[in-house]
């Protein structure tokens, strides 16, 4: 039986956050799947870094952050590639946030703060 960092070896995360110590949680967790990780602070960062990595498999997606938020770089990120997963993370769960990250293209939402078991379901969900 293979072990959580062999299912999610070879696979690429792109983490937008604007908070360092929510950036670090990810890290540190998707690290220890085996996942590896790229961070982008705002939006504008999050399209830059994805349109020069071909290889990022799923985008963990904070809505509210500076420059551009969540929204408008999600919808940003699935015009160049529709088919990479977006999973939008937020802690404004009663603001109708799910609703709009899922007009925007978000595959996913998580609602802050986000649980380790939780992130394990999305990454065994849709990086298997």
């Amino acid at each position: 039986m293979a072990s959580i960092n062999d299912v999610f070896s070879g696979k690429t995360v792109l983490i937008v956050e604007d908070n360092e110590n929510s950036d670090s949680y990810f890290r540190a967790a998707l690290h220890k799947y085996g996942v590896s990780t790229l961070s982008a602070g705002n939006g504008k960062e999050a399209i830059r870094i994805f349109g020069e990595n071909k290889q990022i498999d799923l985008v963990l997606m904070d809505l509210n952050m500076p420059e551009m938020d969540g929204f408008e770089a999600t919808q940003r990120i699935k015009s160049m590639r529709p088919e990479v997963l977006v999973v939008a993370q937020s802690a404004y769960i009663l603001s109708g946030e799910e609703k709009r990250s899922v007009e925007a293209g978000c595959d996913e939402f998580l609602a802050k703060p986000i649980r380790l078991n939780s992130l394990f379901e999305v990454l065994n969900r849709y990086l298997k």
